[in-house]
């Protein structure tokens, strides 16, 4: 539906609106977005923490001989208080997840039913410092785990690489380097879209549609980037070597963690259950959507056949966000009190559809949103070949090793991986994701619910009823 007639002065008048964020306020990059600028630390500096560092640097190795438990295990139990920078306590954090991790799901042993604390215990202490869950996610597997080939060259594909694998396959460092490219590419997009939001304070209708048309030009790159995952990471591998070590400790009874993992040392050995890294702990997306007013709403059985649907934000979305690096949310909590683009860009469509002006900002508001949707089928077609397909061949020859216990209950990741087709036409067995949901049919309403949002989409729908 459009929204009425109501002029931008009196939208002003009546609604009042807090002051638009600043990128900078919430480690927010105008020229990487979420991911830091300049790059992350590729080692603490301390030589107290280079017990850590020293695992780090044989990480693979360590777990192909099989000794990373042992030598964690054997781990001094470090103090964070020697952390003094924000930069720091992210590779500290990194470091720690990425330790966790091998340690919980390393090849050919049983899963670790717990951690050490010697791991744990600085783990939940960084965790709480900088307010992030003490499990690996998308902000340590990937914004803060890459380096620039050439430190003076661009932020692009081709000049990144990870700081740290489990694998150590190019397959894994290609994986976790699109995402990081496809995150500096629509971060791009945020200052011009802020400076659109400003824009329409003051009812300035030809500098909305310019900023517009320049976050366009960001917003352009993401679908072809995450398209590029097929150039150099096989379906295959990540589906059998990568993916195990993504996983949280939530939900995973039928893989022998059917109380979670417990902490050594955390709360009277307090036992979690988390989600693991998934893209979908992103904060660019949920940006975009907020900026330009896409809604994400719960389906439900109950209200599916009703004509007035009870609108519940998506539970998903909402619990992936608190897997996010803590200014993140606190930028998306501001966004959602200054979101003024959507009801901007429907006011002026409404009142004057026939200006050639009003044209030209729907228009770019439209291909802004379009190439959202484009990324959000590319996302499809990922999740797809790296995860139902993979799961209907079968390891591939001389794999079985790698083999998961009960591959269909496995946490996938949004973006690069997520879950199996659930729908009736589809006949495949639902995969779970890592929020513990059949995540294809949530990546198709997400997709549709974003192409329903352009302005001329819901004109026409406006026309039809």
């Amino acid at each position: 539906m459009l929204a009425t007639s109501t002029t931008q002065t009196q939208l002003v008048e009546t609604q009042p609106q807090r002051a638009l964020p600043v990128l900078q306020d919430y480690d927010v990059s105008p020229h990487t977005g979420f991911v830091p600028y300049p790059q992350p630390l590729s080692r603490l500096p301390q030589v107290y923490y280079q017990p850590w560092e020293e695992i780090m640097d044989h990480l693979n190795s360590l777990l192909e001989s099989r000794q990373l438990r042992a030598r964690i295990d054997s781990m001094p139990q470090l103090l964070i208080s020697h952390l003094d920078t924000y930069p720091q306590r992210q590779r500290a954090y990194t470091i720690l997840c990425f330790m966790a991790h091998s340690y919980v799901w390393g090849a050919g042993l049983d899963i670790a039913q717990s951690i050490p604390a010697s791991l744990a215990v600085p783990w939940q202490a960084i965790s709480d410092l900088i307010d992030i869950p003490p499990v690996l996610t998308y902000a340590s597997n990937d914004l803060w785990n890459w380096k620039l080939k050439d430190p003076n060259g661009p932020y692009d594909v081709e000049n990144l690489t990870t700081l740290t694998t489990m694998t150590g396959t190019p397959d894994e460092d290609w994986f976790d380097i699109v995402s990081v490219a496809v995150e500096v590419a629509g971060g791009s997009s945020l200052q011009p879209l802020l400076d659109a939001m400003q824009a329409v304070h003051e009812d300035d209708l030809a500098t909305v549609t310019q900023s517009l048309n320049i976050a366009l030009s960001h917003l352009q790159k993401v679908g072809k980037l995450l398209a590029r995952m097929f150039e150099n990471c096989a379906p295959e591998v990540f589906y059998w070597r990568i993916r195990k070590f993504l996983a949280g400790s939530e939900n995973l009874a039928s893989l022998g963690l059917p109380n979670g993992l417990e902490y050594q040392g955390v709360n009277n050995n307090e036992r979690k259950h988390l989600m693991g890294a998934t893209a979908g702990q992103s904060s660019l997306f949920p940006a975009l959507d907020l900026i330009f007013g896409i809604e994400h709403y719960q389906k439900s059985q109950d209200n599916s056949s009703s004509n007035n649907p009870t609108k519940t934000p998506n539970a998903l979305l909402l619990k992936m966000k608190g897997f996010m690096p803590g200014p993140h949310r606190a930028f998306l909590d501001h966004l959602a009190q200054v979101a003024n683009l959507r009801s901007y860009v429907l006011t002026k469509a409404d009142s004057d559809p026939s200006s050639i002006a009003v044209t030209d900002l729907v228009t770019a508001y439209d291909a802004c949103l379009h190439q959202i949707k484009l990324f959000r089928d590319t996302h499809i077609q990922i999740v797809t070949r790296y995860i139902l397909t993979q799961a209907k061949r079968g390891p591939p020859e001389g794999w079985e090793d790698y083999r998961v216990k009960t591959e269909q209950t496995l946490p996938a990741t949004t973006q690069k991986s997520a879950a199996a087709e659930s729908s009736q036409e589809a006949e495949e067995p639902a995969i779970q994701g890592t929020g513990g949901s059949d995540l294809m049919p949530f990546l198709k309403t997400n997709r549709d619910e974003t192409n329903a949002s352009k302005v001329q989409v819901s004109a026409q729908k406006k026309v039809d009823v």
